[in-house]
């Protein structure tokens, strides 16, 4: 299981403060959409596939097409924001902080 647990992220502050930069740079919106997202992939301690975040977004009142969630995710990773996990379905993880790359891969089991 891919695995990094919420509590150890430095918060989501640091997160949302590098996308609000980069927003701010390139003249775009910080839309509720993306904060939304931003918020569910903070509290994953898995993988999370786009089809789960969609219906996640659903469940919480935002409708949220999968192609802009995808663009969202793009975003992110753009950034160097997100670990994806190639597998079938794919999955994407927060990272611990903006600027550590270390995870450890002890058993993977996907989650959806």
């Amino acid at each position: 299981m891919l695995y990094i647990n919420a509590k150890e992220r430095v918060g989501i502050e640091v997160f949302r403060l590098a996308i609000y930069n980069t927003l701010k740079e390139k003249n775009l919106r910080y839309s509720d959409q993306r904060e939304r997202v931003l918020k569910i992939l903070y509290t994953q301690n898995y993988p999370i596939s786009i089809d789960c975040l969609v219906s996640k977004l659903k469940e919480n009142g935002v409708t949220a097409s999968y192609t802009t969630t995808l663009r969202h995710l793009k975003f992110f990773d753009t950034l160097d924001l997100l670990i994806t996990v190639q597998k079938i379905p794919k999955g994407y993880l927060l990272k611990k902080s903006i600027d550590n790359d270390e995870v450890e891969v002890v058993n993977y089991r996907f989650f959806d």
